[in-house]
């Protein structure tokens, strides 16, 4: 018996390790295929859907890992799109298009900063302009949800009064699925859950040993879905970092809710087209320049021409998705707070050498290819010669940038969640700032970053 069992667990890790491979394969060369993970450990809570914002990739996650994960049986996906009313994420766009593309249930979600009911208002319009310009289609897509989660914003009554102004808002533009996303404790403790215009929320809890359907997360007014981890890793997909992962219970972000939802069945597939190739075959201008003007106008910050960015521009145009109509205050692509924008506006001249490339130089700089391709007027990235000059952002301003960073000193009855709390971030931001491996265990003395 020993030694059936000890056979069966090498044909296991086997196993196990082909699966990593094949996986690793098929996205290196952005295919992907539906495959289920053996499952060693059968009691985990399901996988239902993920969360996703340029945390997990600055400027979107590719089409590939989105139909490998759908063939995986993951369903759903909630984009992070907005924050407050001044910030929309530089990944939302593409990671829409992509994950759409890949058959999956699109929702998305906007982090509160509301303290009145005037700015729950406000907050509302600014999420629906950025729905409309990251391409979210209100009538076929999936929920649209408030992350209620900073401190600061009032009262329990007065933040259940201000996130209901926002729900309401929500509707009268014409959404028909809102939900509330938060942690347990505040749901229960920064939250009047019977006074809340929406039921079966979506609660976060992190239990050191999550089992499936036992949610540790209280749920006060319907069970809605759990997040019951933040540090979820795919097999084979460890470059992408720590995942958000839910069970669903309600249905709300994994199944089909309204007549007028599209929900592809199985895992989308397209065929390999490139982007330049199908502009022109449709008499389109295809330089960078045009294409950069266009990923602009549908949300797509950043734009430096990777397959990600690609692929969800040609979704795109090929949809015949419109472009969002703009103004200067409320539907420009903004990617950072009015305080931070300033601080890119100093330059100075960089003279490049023999070897250096776009990418490297605006690493060096801690800026993005698009700001500099933008900055210098250039028209083709890949075309650098030795000597020319180009205007990069001074050692002052990035110094300044460092320097904004916020560290915390952990004391006795810490936690991450209190500490993310206290500095208006999250859980999974705090863990991935530091690369906690398991947030529950923190030390007194220990240096977090927090910002």
């Amino acid at each position: 018996m020993k030694k059936q069992l000890k056979n069966l667990t090498k044909e296991a890790i086997k196993l196990n390790k082909l699966i990593k491979t094949v996986s690793a394969l098929a996205l290196s060369l952005g295919l992907a295929f539906s495959f289920v993970a053996p499952s060693y450990a059968s009691s985990l809570p399901s996988v239902d859907f993920i969360d996703v914002s340029h945390h997990n990739a600055e400027n979107g996650l590719p089409l590939s890992f989105y139909q490998t994960i759908k063939g995986s049986g993951v369903q759903g996906v909630v984009v992070k799109v907005s924050e407050g009313s001044y910030y929309v994420d530089p990944a939302a766009s593409v990671n829409i298009a992509n994950a759409r593309q890949a058959g999956m249930i699109v929702n998305a979600y906007h982090f509160a900063r509301y303290t009145s009911n005037f700015a729950a208002k406000k907050e509302a319009i600014w999420f629906d302009k950025k729905l409309q310009l990251v391409g979210f289609d209100k009538k076929k897509d999936g929920y649209v949800t408030i992350d209620v989660e900073a401190s600061g914003l009032g009262t329990a009554s007065q933040v259940t009064e201000y996130t209901n102004t926002f729900i309401k808002q929500m509707k009268a533009l014409g959404y028909s699925r809102v939900d509330l996303y938060t942690g347990s404790y505040y749901y229960n403790g920064q939250l009047i859950p019977s006074k809340l215009v929406v039921n079966k929320p979506w609660l976060a809890s992190y239990p050191a040993n999550p089992v499936k359907n036992k949610p540790t997360a209280k749920f006060t007014n319907g069970k809605g879905a759990w997040q019951w981890a933040s540090d979820y890793k795919f097999i084979g997909m460890s470059r992408y970092g720590n995942f958000d992962v839910s069970e669903d219970y309600a249905g709300k972000y994994t199944k089909k809710t309204s007549s007028t939802q599209v929900v592809t069945k199985g895992v989308g597939t397209i065929k390999i087209v490139s982007l330049v190739d199908y502009m022109k075959s449709k008499g389109m201008n295809s330089s960078f320049s045009n294409r950069s003007k266009l990923a602009a106008a549908y949300g797509i910050a950043n734009y430096s021409g990777t397959q990600a960015q690609n692929l969800a521009l040609l979704e795109k145009i090929k949809t015949g998705t419109p472009v969002a109509k703009s103004n200067t205050s409320n539907s420009k692509l903004t990617t950072s707070t009015p305080k931070s924008s300033s601080s890119s506006s100093k330059t100075t001249t960089y003279k490049v050498k023999s070897g250096d490339t776009l990418s490297e130089i605006a690493a060096k700089y801690k800026t993005s290819v698009s700001k500099l391709v933008s900055l210098n007027k250039i028209k083709n990235p890949n075309k650098l010669y030795i000597s020319q000059k180009l205007k990069v952002p001074t050692k002052a301003s990035v110094a300044k940038k460092a320097a904004s960073k916020t560290y915390y000193t952990v004391k006795k009855g810490d936690s991450v969640s209190k500490i993310a709390v206290k500095y208006k971030t999250t859980v999974s931001k705090i863990k991935s700032l530091n690369k906690l491996k398991n947030p529950n265990k923190i030390y007194v003395g220990q240096k977090l970053r927090v910002r």
